[in-house]
């Protein structure tokens, strides 16, 4: 049976897996992860997940973690442009579609067991309503959903990108020390802050600046491992000032962010985290300074406290969304 090829590239992972047509939430099959930095376009890596695992498609979509024009994208996180007629020809088939990363995530919530999902505050609402997608990993992405009926209507956003919005002093400081150290940029988005990129950027912010140093053993870890990933567990455990200050920083900076997404697309029916970021650092979020920032709305406070903030815990939920939106696709065509 011919099944659809789903994808989900971001700037440092590439997914893919089979999905076969049938009732009920997607199944990932023949799963394979490939690195992005080093590979020679997507159609490469479309390409080396069809000879490890051959076999009819029917349809193929892929998330990709840019603003899609025409079929086509020039990806900031990505080494390469991208296209569905490239797509197309890896595939041998003109069902072959890309769409937005975040939007892949807004299709992927549905597929999601309760499981997948960790409750960070309650909804206090209970009527439904828009949803959002809030997803910090190597770039920050937004999505948002539109209740319709008994079904889901996702759209994607660049609102990643749109102006860092410092609220105190020490996000002043961090704002006109970016803006110095990289005048090429035009602006300091929030992608800037509230990202894996960003929260290298925060860290070094933080040591440069004299607020915290760096013990030798983040130092060490930082220069032979994945750096977001040392920076969240010394923060953690805190056993690295640098770290704990670089954490608590990021952390307001994200709440505050969504806080802002949630109350743009007024998402009563939710504000999911996505992103790989979150679940890391889920003990940090949990300690308050997240939903302290996220709530703090002016007039607006007592909104965001009864709104649902869930964080994604599966790191597939994009993947399964864009195998929803090939399935989808092929059921509209039939």
């Amino acid at each position: 049976m011919s099944g659809v090829l789903a994808g989900d590239v971001g700037g440092t992972h590439a997914r893919f897996a089979r999905v076969l047509p049938g009732a009920g939430p997607v199944e990932l099959r023949d799963t394979a992860v490939y690195d992005v930095p080093g590979s020679a376009s997507l159609a490469a890596l479309v390409r080396r997940f069809l000879d490890e695992h051959p076999g009819p498609v029917a349809a193929a979509a892929i998330g990709i973690a840019a603003p899609l024009v025409g079929g086509r994208a020039e990806p900031v996180n990505l080494p390469w442009v991208v296209s569905e007629d490239e797509l197309r020809a890896a595939i041998d088939h003109p069902h072959g579609h890309l769409l937005n990363d975040l939007l892949a995530n807004a299709w992927g919530i549905g597929e999601l067991p309760t499981s997948a999902l960790h409750e960070l505050q309650p909804d206090a609402i209970g009527l439904g309503g828009n949803r959002a997608v809030c997803s910090a990993g190597t770039g920050l992405g937004i999505a948002g959903l539109v209740p319709a009926g008994e079904r889901w209507l996702p759209f994607a956003s660049e609102g990643g990108h749109v102006d860092f919005g410092p609220r105190d002093e020490r996000e002043d400081a961090l704002l006109v020390w970016l803006r110095a150290r990289h005048p090429e940029w035009g602006h300091v988005s929030a992608e800037r802050v509230a990202s894996g990129l960003g929260l290298r950027a925060i860290h070094a912010f933080v040591t440069e600046t004299g607020r915290a140093a760096a013990g030798p053993d983040l130092v060490a870890a930082l220069a032979v491992g994945d750096p977001g990933r040392a920076l969240a567990e010394a923060a953690i455990a805190g056993s690295d000032a640098s770290a704990v200050e670089a954490l608590d920083l990021f952390t307001h900076a994200y709440g505050a962010v969504a806080g802002n997404v949630a109350l743009m697309l007024l998402s009563t029916g939710g504000l999911y985290l996505g992103g790989g970021i979150a679940p890391r650092i889920l003990p940090l979020l949990e300690r308050g300074g997240f939903l302290d920032a996220f709530h703090a709305k002016g007039r607006y406070d007592g909104l965001l406290e009864r709104m649902a903030v869930r964080v994604i815990l599966d790191d597939t939920c994009a993947l399964r969304g864009a195998a929803r939106f090939a399935l989808t696709r092929l059921e509209e065509d039939a």
